[in-house]
């Protein structure tokens, strides 16, 4: 038989370096208003704080002012995670989101809600804590003006920026939002579509309104957005639309600062946020993984792949379980990332693959044990960006709107587009994360930061939903396992068992495919693993001589920069 040679799509982006400070966003104009900070003398904390609101406004549609998320920070000695994810209002109750008979819809699979109000439109806005926790994050740790830092978003809105083919093409995969949300096509999809040039000619977007909303936030500090003219306006909206938040609600939000989820993974320390995200599910994640031998096998062996799917979906199983809001329910938080519950789940990985079906386990028998050996409780509970200075300063950070546009609302004259938290609840009545007013729901984020005992040390994180805590978990193996790079990280192949099948890259070969679909994997091949079939990241590496590096995802615009 004749060989056959046929060709072959590589992507690829070289590491970015630096020595004095690196910034990774999911936007070029973002990373570099966060590199002018840092060769600014500002710190780690100042890049991430002017990055988050200039990605907002490059990517209105996956972060923003009117959404929240989570920041690790390591800033010398201390470690510390900023909290500030969305909160629900006042009217938020399971009267407000009727169910319509549907199942499995939404990134968290929850049953249907007529008209999907918890999905898009006044009643799935919750209230939004980036400003709170931006600010936080700058009076903690932050070095220069907080105006300076805020104002090259309010000149990236003002005085527009150029549309990457990236951008167009994700804009017209959302255009059914505008239809449904007059307010949203008026300013990003003109005529019912997003602009674009028949002539190759630079195609800008300009956002006043929102430029006038952050230089507010620029000149008055967070408390023009939570008790000064945008509250007034958020809250008038809302009543008139049939909304969940009240001004009082606003007023009264507060970003949380608590210390970091501690696991190690192998002698490296990982520190993530706490209860409420999917900081416990990454840590659980990693402590059944790393009873694997992985040293025997290879990066991509379909045995390394089989028991990193098993640890995946066994962790998910607890996820769903347990996870909520702490303020809601004693759960038993302290055994879910112990040792010694890890060990027994790793025990039900055997020869065949783990059904999504997958049974949680009795956490609460190791609840005891586990906080007689904890190292350190986390006492806390989509863009993800990370920054480093030269000082040892490092920060993941993940601020979300929930799904793409959000709620697609865009509140009075304000130019914010606004979350869709409540998704985040289960409108099913009476469970752990059921609807409930101000409260935190289940969210998805894991930024996290690592240190190697070999003196190496990195923040990674990712947007993706729940394919996120999947994505963070294989990259910290992909560093500590196989001392990749930071871009070799990024770009090396993965899996995901965050969903009823699992997803497989298929550069991993067609023979590890077939080993996996043998063992009784629903494997699923995505055509081009980009955006929607993997969570999507960013990494900065610290090398052991201080060096740095950035790694950031090849099948997006995501940009990283070096001083």
């Amino acid at each position: 038989m004749v060989a056959v040679s046929r060709s072959e799509i590589s992507i690829e982006k070289s590491e970015a370096r630096g020595q004095h400070g690196m910034v990774a966003t999911k936007h070029p104009a973002a990373s570099a208003v966060g590199a002018e900070v840092l060769a600014a003398g500002g710190s780690a904390a100042d890049a991430a704080v002017a990055s988050a609101f200039a990605v907002g406004v490059v990517e209105p549609w996956n972060s923003g002012v009117g959404g929240g998320g989570y920041a690790v920070v390591s800033s010398g000695e201390a470690t510390e995670v900023v909290g500030f994810p969305m909160r629900s209002g006042t009217g938020a109750t399971a009267e407000k989101y009727p169910l319509d008979g549907r199942e499995n819809v939404s990134g968290f699979l929850w049953s249907g809600v007529q008209g999907d109000a918890n999905l898009h439109g006044h009643r799935a806005m919750a209230v939004p804590g980036a400003v709170a926790g931006l600010a936080l994050l700058h009076k903690r740790h932050g070095e220069m003006p907080w105006n300076e830092l805020v104002q090259p978003a309010v000149a990236l809105a003002r005085q527009g920026f150029e549309l990457s083919w990236y951008d167009t093409a994700f804009m017209a995969t959302m255009a059914t939002a505008a239809q449904r949300h007059p307010e949203l096509q008026k300013r990003y999809y003109p005529g019912g579509a997003p602009p674009t040039s028949d002539h190759f000619d630079v195609v800008r977007l300009t956002q006043p309104e929102l430029g006038n909303s952050l230089e507010a936030i620029a000149l008055d500090g967070p408390e023009s957005f939570y008790v000064g003219d945008v509250a007034a306006v958020v809250a008038s909206d809302s009543i008139a639309n049939d909304g969940v938040i009240e001004r009082a609600d606003l007023a009264e939000y507060r970003a949380q600062v608590g210390t970091p989820l501690h696991t190690t993974y192998r002698q490296a320390t990982v520190l993530l946020p706490g209860p409420g995200c999917a900081g416990p599910t990454t840590a659980e994640t990693l402590n059944i993984y790393e009873r694997f031998d992985v040293a025997s096998h290879d990066h991509n062996s379909a045995e390394r792949l089989h028991t990193f799917l098993g640890a995946a979906r066994l962790a998910y199983a607890d996820r769903f379980r347990f996870m909520t809001d702490p303020a809601r329910a004693e759960v038993p938080w302290d055994s879910l990332v112990s040792k010694a519950y890890a060990g027994g789940r790793y025990d039900l990985i055997g020869p065949d693959a783990l059904t999504h079906g997958v049974k949680p386990g009795d956490a609460w028998a190791y609840q005891d044990e586990a906080r007689e050996g904890q190292r350190v409780k986390g006492e806390t509970s989509t863009t993800h960006l990370c920054t480093a200075d030269g000082r040892g300063g490092l920060v993941s950070l993940t601020n979300t709107l929930g799904g793409g546009w959000g709620s697609e609302g865009i509140p009075g004259n304000t130019g914010i587009v606004w979350n869709n938290g409540m998704y985040w609840f289960d409108p099913v009545p009476g469970r752990l994360t059921s609807v409930a007013p101000r409260r935190f729901g289940l969210n998805n984020m894991t930024p996290a930061i690592v240190f190697i005992p070999d003196g190496r040390a990195f923040a990674v994180g990712a947007s993706g939903g729940r394919r996120i805590t999947n994505c963070v978990a294989q990259l910290v193996g992909n560093i500590v396992d196989h001392s990749l790079g930071a871009q070799e990280a990024v770009s090396a192949p993965r899996v995901d068992a965050s969903t009823p099948w699992v997803t497989v890259d298929g550069r991993f070969g067609d023979e590890t495919i077939s080993d996996l679909r043998r063992r009784g994997w629903d494997v699923h091949v995505p055509s081009l693993p980009g955006r929607s079939a993997f969570a999507s990241p960013t990494l900065i590496l610290r090398d052991a001589d201080g060096g740095l590096g950035g790694g950031v995802d090849v099948f997006h615009t995501a940009d990283a920069q070096g001083v």
